[in-house]
């Protein structure tokens, strides 16, 4: 399903969330202004991966290999960490995409995310 589809088909469902079995990752640069809330729940051969649409966008015009990958339900979060260094499109955006991120209060919060994945990544501390 091409990324404008899913937003299309969340918008027409006023749920929180709906749940696809996959979003074509060259149709997320295709994408126009995406609200901050659009959750899809891609759900495929038994693998469930949450994706928050606005910020996989932002993380797309960073870097669309990571987009891929994570659209990619053959490859478990933990390949994604091992090749990407972070577990969700939040994360990359935190890293290497903040200042593409409009939204004050969401940047602000994304420092805070980012803070905690370099602290994460510096020391172990079980989380």
């Amino acid at each position: 399903m091409k990324a404008s589809e899913a937003l299309d088909l969340y918008l027409l469902s006023e749920e929180f969330q709906i749940e696809i079995d996959q979003i074509d990752p060259e149709s997320v640069a295709d994408l126009r202004e995406v609200p901050l809330e659009v959750r899809i729940v891609l759900n495929k051969n038994g693998r469930r991966r949450l994706v928050n649409l606005a910020f996989l966008k932002i993380a797309g015009e960073c870097n669309q290999e990571f987009v891929r990958d994570y659209l990619n339900l053959d490859l478990s979060l933990r390949d994604i960490f091992e090749k990407h260094g972070v577990y969700t499109e939040l994360e990359y955006v935190a890293l290497n995409c903040l200042q593409m991120v409009k939204d004050e209060d969401a940047q602000r919060a994304l420092k805070r995310l980012k803070n905690f994945i370099l602290s994460r990544k510096s020391k172990p501390h079980g989380l």
